[in-house]
């Protein structure tokens, strides 16, 4: 009985190492059928500027959650965005007034077009806003909310 123990024992730690993988990849090709490149093309003025990188960086994020991949100028894809209105409101105010406070709202407006190659492949309108509640909402929620619209549409969920 200690006899078939030890053999299962021995069996148990010996077969697992005794497997593994190995691949060799020979290829002359470039996969760039699912590529794509963001432009920004938002207006020189700081806060619009600013307001840019901040979408900028919340689109690469929700990219993770899309079957393209962020590739530089040789991207098949070019996806073109310029913010037109920004307004990070008060977020005191949010705060006071529960979200019921127009006025204390934060907004955010974007043109964006999906190119392929020269042509345009689709171009949508995006607004995106944040009312508050109890914690007043930030500016990471208002740019994230946007994002996802955007890589909705890339991803045909609209």
């Amino acid at each position: 009985m200690k006899f078939i123990a030890e053999i299962l024992i021995i069996s148990l730690l010996a077969l697992p190492a005794c497997s593994g993988v190995d691949s060799v990849t020979k290829k002359r090709y470039a996969n760039s059928e699912n590529t794509i490149v963001l432009i920004d093309l938002t207006r020189r003025s700081f806060d619009l500027q600013d307001a840019g990188s901040q979408l900028q960086g919340a689109i690469e994020h929700e990219m993770q959650n899309t079957s393209y991949a962020l590739a530089g100028e040789s991207a098949r894809y070019r996806l073109k965005y310029k913010v037109l209105e920004y307004d990070e409101g008060s977020r005191t105010l949010r705060i006071a007034s529960m979200g019921f406070s127009d006025s204390a709202k934060s907004k955010l407006r974007v043109k964006v077009a999906l190119f392929d190659g020269r042509d345009l492949v689709g171009a949508w309108e995006v607004h995106s806003w944040v009312k508050g509640g109890p914690t007043g909402g930030t500016e990471e929620k208002l740019f994230e909310r946007a994002a996802k619209e955007i890589t909705g549409h890339l991803r045909g969920d609209y």
